[in-house]
């Protein structure tokens, strides 16, 4: 994993806190472009697979992942009214699905342990941050999709 192929967080950045059930996940506060309030997903037809559906957003279509499904959280229960973090990516606006947007916070220079030194393949966690005696998972917003499946993605009309 090259640091020029990844989007990450400096060590003095800010990012996005959400909670998927139990777990805590931080996004870079650079890669948001803004945090919808729980909407109707709707289904489509010969959507890729790692896509729940769309919602539709002031005339833009916003493919939306179920970001438990995409980091492995089996037996994950979707809250009746999930929140949806649009995060620019290749260009045109993905909604992740997480069950809340807590807070804002700032990352110190020895933040966490990196996902290199913990062994973790996946990219899509980028390092390990210990806040208030929680575990806090940093994101790699760019490696949310994985290669193969961004022609899928990238596909997907941009308006209804």
């Amino acid at each position: 994993m090259t640091q020029s192929a990844t989007s990450s967080a400096a060590p003095s950045d800010q990012v996005l806190v959400v909670r998927l059930g139990e777990s805590l996940h931080a996004i870079p506060v650079a890669a948001v472009e803004e945090i919808l309030p729980a909407l109707p997903v709707e289904p489509v037809a010969q959507c890729p697979a790692f896509v729940r559906g769309v919602v539709y957003v002031r005339g833009h279509l916003i493919p939306v992942l179920d970001l438990a499904e995409r980091l492995g959280m089996a037996g994950h229960v979707r809250p009746a009214e999930p929140h949806i973090v649009c995060l620019r990516w290749s260009g045109r606006l993905v909604g992740l699905e997480v069950d809340e947007a807590m807070d804002l916070m700032q990352l110190s220079e020895a933040s966490g342990l990196s996902a290199d030194t913990l062994g973790v393949s996946t990219g899509m966690i980028q390092s390990i941050i210990e806040r208030d005696g929680k575990v806090i998972r940093l994101l790699n917003p760019a490696r949310l999709v994985a290669p193969d499946e961004a022609p899928g993605l990238a596909e997907m009309p941009t308006r209804a």
